[in-house]
C-alpha cells in the first residue's frame, strides 16, 4: 500500500494525537483515512446533488404510467444511444 509522509507543526501533532486518542484508534494515519474517506463522500453526495438538481430543473415532469412506461424508457434509451454516438463521431474526427 502506497504512504504518505506529512510533516505537522506542533500544535497540530497535539491536535491529532489528541484526536486519535478520543477517537479511540491506534494511529493517527485512521484518523487521516476517516478525514479522507469524510471528504470523499461529501464530494460524491454533492456531485449527486447537483445531477437531482439539473435533473428537477430541466423542465416540467413528466408523468411515467403503465401505458406509456415502455416509451418513455424506450426514449430515454434512444437519447443516450444517439449522445453516444456523438461523443464518438467527435472523437473520431479530431
Amino acid at each position: 500500500m502506497p504512504t504518505f509522509q506529512i510533516t505537522l507543526q506542533e500544535p497540530l501533532q497535539q491536535f491529532v494525537q489528541n484526536r486519535v486518542a478520543e477517537l479511540g484508534l491506534d494511529h493517527s494515519d485512521q484518523y487521516f483515512e476517516q478525514l479522507l474517506e469524510e471528504e470523499r463522500r461529501k464530494k460524491i453526495d454533492e456531485y449527486y446533488m447537483e445531477k437531482v438538481r439539473e435533473g428537477l430543473e430541466s423542465g416540467p415532469p413528466i408523468r411515467v404510467t403503465e401505458e406509456n412506461r415502455n416509451a418513455f424508457w424506450n426514449g430515454i434509451k434512444e437519447e443516450i444511444r444517439q449522445r453516444h454516438d456523438n461523443r464518438r463521431q467527435k472523437k473520431s474526427a479530431s
